[in-house]
This record gives C-alpha cells, structure tokens and sequence, in this order.
C-alpha cells in the first residue's frame, strides 16, 4: 500500500487544531476564525505565507494593515480573571467543619471543609473584620487536629507550623506545641518531641490541671510502641545502574545519533536485557491539568492529602508550603491571575506548557536561552516547519500574541505601560519562542499519566488516567515502533522507560506513541500517526503486517531459531523431525530442547498472570523478565503469549509509578465548590 492510501488531510488537520484549541467553546477559535475569513486565503496562502521565520511572522501581524487593527482590538480586552479568596465563605467553610469534628466526628467529611477553607482564606491580616484577620491560620490550626484524629501526624504537624507562620493567635500555642510532641513522638523523633513538650509546659506553667493533663500525654507517648517513621515496605524506587556522563539521569547504554531520514534518535550501545531502567527524567517543563487541580499538587502533581493554596488566588492548590513557594517565586506570579482567562480562552494543555516554558524561567534566563538557542537540548526537538501550512502557523501566531499580551499584563516584562499592545523587539524575541513551543510540543509532548486502581480489585479495575503534560528533553528524541520495547511511567512528574525486551547492541530503542500492533489495525495505526505525528510508520509490525490479539495473532505459528550462532534462519512449528539441516547455514540441529524451551515460557506466562491478579508484583516482574528474555534468545516476534507478556509486564512496572489505591472510591476535590447546608 502506498503512503497516500492512508492520508487523511481533514484528520490531520483537527489534530492539529487540538493541540493549540482543545476547548470549540473557547473564545480564541472565533477570534482566529474571524481573522481568517476577513483577511481571506489569499492573503494567509500569499502575503502571510512567504514568511520564513518565527519573528517575521510575530512581528508581521503586529504591523500589517489586514490584521494590525484586529490584533489591537482583540488584545487590549486581555485582563484578569480568577477566582480570588472569600474570607466570608471560608469562615462558614470552618464552622461548618468544626460541627462535622465536634458533633457528629465526621473526620473525613470534616477534613475536606477544612481544607476548603484554607484554599478560599486570605493572608493573615487581610480581612481583621472576620476573625480578626486569623481565617488562614484558625483553618490550618482546625485541620491539623482532625489530622491528629485521623493519625495523619505529618500532615497534622506541617499544618501546625504553616499555622504558626500565619501568626496562630497566642491563645493557641501551648496547644500547638502540645500537639507537635505528639505528632514528632508518633513519627520516631523524640528529640523533636520532648523540646516541643517543655516548651508546651513553659506556656501552661499557671494551668496547674492542663499541665497535669501534659504530663501524662507525655508519658503516654513515651511508653508507646507506636512509630509511624516512614515506611521501608514500600516499592522500591527504579534507579540506572550506570549514568551516561553526557545525558544526566540516563543509562550509560544508550547513546543519541542523528539522520537527514530519521532526525535525532537513541540506539544500544551495549546489549541490554528486559527489566533494565533505562531514564530517569525530569521534564524541562510540565503542566496539570486544570481538572486536575482539585485532587493532585499543581507544582509535583502528587495527590493531595493537606493542600495549602496560593496567597491570591483560589484557582490551583499545592501539597505543602514548599511546593507552593517554589510555584510562587518562579511560574505563579505570571500565571496565578490569569489562569482562568487562558483556559476560557478554549486552548490546550500544550498552550499552557508553551506559557509555562517562559515564565518558569524568567526575563533574564529566557533572553539567554533566546541568544543560545542553537546550542539548547530543547530547540533541538522537532517542529515540522517545513510542513506547516500558512493557516497553521497563522492560527499559532495569533496564540502566541495572546500568550504574549497575557505576560505583559501579568508584569513579566517589568514595566508600567501595561496599555501598550505592540510588542517591543525584546517582547518580539519572547513571542517567537512562545510560537517554537507551540510547534515543538505538537510532537514531543508526553502525557504524565497515574493508575488508578479499586483497592483490592484486579488489573481489569486498573487504568492510567491522564492527569497532565509534560515535555522531556531526552525521552522526546526516542523513535516510534508499533511493537513494544519500552514500559513508560511516572513517578510524580518524572519520566521512567524501563526496556521490556531485550535489544542488542546497535540496535534502534523505539518508543511507542500510542497505537501498538496488538490493538490497532495496520491501516488504524497508519491513520492515526501520519495525521497526529505527520510520518508514515516503517516499524516491522507494519512491514510485515503483524496481525493483531484475537484477530489473527492466535493462529500465527510458533518459531525456533537455528542453533547455529550466526545463523538468523527461523524455523515454523510444528516440524516432523527435531533434527533437521538448515537451509540458510547448511549445519544439520536439533530443535528440540529450543521447542521445549518455546513450550516453558508459553506455560510461564500464565503463572506469570496469576502472580499478576495475586498483586504479587515483584514475583511477576522476576518471571515475566526471564521469560521475554528466555524467548528472545530462542524464537521471535509475532507470538501471542510474548506480546501480551510484554503489555503485562509495563502493566506491572507501572505500579512503582502514580499509584492510586482508590479504597473509598471516591476523590478529595479540593479547589472543586462545595454545597453548604443550608443551615449554614
């Protein structure tokens, strides 16, 4: 079949479109359509599509006389839009919580109003006419006694010191101190706890029945057997063996090469068996996405257990005052009041990364990176320019203006003319990398996913669930195959691909997009990556026509390779006679020991899924290890019971990643809006 057999030019265009405008409700795409149908396809085609470079294109909009006014008009409304903070509906929040507590001890209804309050409560000493300023620190000193409740004692304790940082009334504090012993005795520290006992002491020194009621809670913690240190039973965090000194956080294994054909891609250096870790990556920059910011961090993107919020807005939560500072002094302060405005505006996630790529930098660093640019890992990755039609780049541009107009409100750029809307040369140099990042993510963005699983269910109850985006300097540079040899997972919002066959020396290390042979048709997959990824796929899958599980791969007949070590013939089962001489090698074998071999890991499998549905992981993936590699050294690819023993073993390795054990099967949202009783 030929390349244009499967082409579908309206396909690849809505994939297209998708990744800028996920949202046909949103506000941008009725600007863009607007500008396009006044120009008309002959200027876009003509005038607007001879442009050669990003910044011709910024800065011809800007200046020419067909979109120059349109582009004024549309920009100039760009204001804020968020949710901000509502100290009258966070005080009704904490009341409501402390009779859930109090009453009815509903600790983990309790724990979500709670922690609804703390995300809508101001700063201390915003609002003094509601409890005297102290909202923020009255919840957060509210949660943290729920937490003790509910044994939650580091939870409990880093809300007690976020409390006190929010200047936690005196009236609290030997309660607070109090607390805190408990909480470091409960974690093994008892250092920690007997310093925060006597200060406790100290500040009761005239409570003669408190101070009593102190002495024996100290005893008591004292005589506890009780530690909750963190646990050495968990899964055991992947690690590479050996780190390639030129390409941090990744195997010294796999070294980058680059063609005209094939651009930037990862070969073998050395052989390398099934279950190897090969990267360790952190992304150069990654999003949450918005559906996501009532359950995971908006910074590490760890699930939520006591979130804190931003100091302005109420839009994005945060596991704990780390994350939030380090949030705040970098990306936050740009994005915090207009979070709203860009997802209003209908764009993608791959929109927001584009943003999120500057403001996590800076001014300065960007204008660095600006001037370097040919010499950054980032700008190395694939844009396909070159196959960008005018109205693409068009629709592009005008996102890369509004992403502009939003950083010179937000004071990004450091000025006061915040009315201006023509960009100044250095706005310009920013503008065409936000218009690169819009390119460039089209093809290199990952997908940070985490598996959801009902507490105690099978695999069948398990699925990766999307939960944001992210980009990878060193993953994005991997080639596509329909067969796969890679299991990807996150940890947080780091990338893990561990090999899941094994590959010889000098072989190609393929990632997989998304269609694997197995699931999707020949034609399918042919579709779905030329109109997604622009390339047609010449893997051996879709050389050969791999049939696929159920549908043909049942039925494809087992092989055996000759013995003879350099010979590469295979031999299709079953065969009358054991011995036999190959046609390619001339040497006369015997097959039998390799067929009784082929046979054991067609038995091994299925014990392998067992120990699967048993959730005895680690066993699985010891089993599932030799088996693939067992199978390789005697036979290849096509078999049913190697592809789906492969799929299992990525099932397995994706447990050391984002793991949810959803045992309520029910969600905190957080930032999500509650429904008061109306007694409230």
């Amino acid at each position: 079949m030929s390349y244009n057999t499967f082409e579908d030019e309206q396909f690849r265009k809505i994939c297209s479109e998708k990744t800028l405008q996920s949202n046909s409700k949103g506000f941008f795409l009725d600007f863009y359509n607007f500008v396009a149908e006044e120009v008309g396809i002959e200027w876009i085609k003509g005038e607007f599509g001879k442009l050669k470079t990003d910044e011709e294109r910024i800065e011809f909009v800007y200046k020419s006389k067909q979109t120059e006014k349109y582009i004024e008009n549309y920009l100039k409304n760009v204001q804020e839009v968020f949710r901000p903070k509502n100290v009258e509906l966070s005080r009704k929040l904490r009341l409501e919580a402390e009779k859930l507590s109090a009453k009815q001890q509903d600790y983990d209804k309790a724990l979500i109003f709670y922690s609804q309050s703390v995300m809508r409560a101001p700063k201390t000493g915003y609002a003094k006419h509601i409890d005297q300023g102290f909202s923020l620190a009255l919840s957060l000193w509210g949660r943290s006694q729920v937490l003790l409740h509910l044994h939650q004692f580091e939870h409990s304790l880093a809300d007690i010191q976020e409390a006190r940082k929010e200047k936690l009334p005196d009236s609290y504090q030997a309660q607070a101190f109090w607390n805190m012993g408990i909480c470091y005795s409960k974690l093994g520290d008892e250092l920690r706890a007997s310093v925060s006992f006597d200060l406790a002491k100290k500040l009761l020194s005239k409570d003669a029945e408190k101070l009593q009621k102190l002495v024996e809670d100290t005893g008591k913690c004292s005589k506890s057997e009780e530690s909750l240190r963190p646990s050495n039973l968990t899964c055991e965090k992947p690690k590479i063996e050996v780190s390639n000194p030129n390409l941090p956080n990744v195997s010294i294994k796999l070294s980058v090469k680059k063609s005209p054909g094939m651009g930037r891609y990862v070969v073998a250096n050395q052989d390398i068996s099934t279950g190897e870790t090969l990267i360790i990556e952190s992304p150069y920059a990654a999003c949450l996405l918005p559906e996501m910011s009532g359950t995971h961090c908006h910074h590490c993107f760890q699930r939520l257990k006591s979130p804190i919020g931003c100091h302005e807005c109420s839009n994005v939560a945060f596991c704990g005052g780390q994350c939030r500072d380090e949030a705040v002094s970098t990306y936050h302060q740009y994005e915090c009041k207009y979070l709203d405005l860009l997802f209003g505006s209908g764009m993608s996630i791959l929109g927001y990364i584009s943003l999120r790529i500057i403001t996590q930098n800076g001014l300065k660093k960007c204008l660095q990176i600006y001037e370097n640019r040919a010499n950054e890992r980032l700008y190395k990755l694939c844009t396909n320019s070159d196959s960008r039609s005018p109205e693409d780049f068009l629709q592009r541009t005008l996102m890369a203006a509004f992403l502009l107009r939003c950083l010179q409100r937000s004071g990004f750029f450091d000025t006061d003319d915040i009315h201006r809307v023509k960009p100044t040369k250095v706005e310009v140099h920013i503008t065409s990398m936000l218009l690169f990042n819009l390119q460039m993510l089209q093809f290199n963005a990952h997908e940070i996913f985490e598996t959801r699983n009902v507490f105690g269910s099978t695999k069948s109850s398990s699925k990766n669930v999307c939960i944001g985006v992210g980009v990878y300097e060193t993953a994005s540079m991997f080639n596509h195959d329909c067969h796969l040899a890679l299991s990807r997972y996150f940890s947080g919002r780091k990338i893990v691909l561990t090999s899941i066959r094994p590959l010889k020396k000098g072989d190609l290390i393929p990632e997989n997009y998304g269609p694997l042979f197995t699931k999707k048709s020949l034609a399918e997959r042919k579709r779905s990556l030329l109109s997604r990824y622009w390339f047609d796929c010449h893997c051996l899958a879709c050389q050969q026509n791999w049939p696929l599980i159920h549908r043909g791969l049942d039925h494809v007949s087992g092989q055996v390779r000759c013995t003879t070590a350099s010979c590469l013939n295979l031999f299709s089962l079953p065969i009358k006679n054991d011995k036999v001489e190959c046609i390619k090698c001339g040497n006369t074998i015997n097959l039998s020991e390799r067929i009784s071999m082929l046979k054991w890991c067609e038995e091994q499998y299925s014990v392998a899924l067992e120990l699967e549905e048993k959730s005895m992981i680690n066993q699985a993936i010891d089993l599932l290890c030799a088996i693939i590699n067992t199978f390789y050294k005697i036979s290849a690819p096509p078999h049913k019971e190697m592809q789906l023993a492969e799929e299992m073993l990525a099932r397995c390795l994706e447990k050391f990643g984002n793991l949810w054990e959803d045992k309520q099967q029910k969600s905190l949202e957080i930032t999500k809006s509650i429904k008061l009783p109306s007694s409230s």
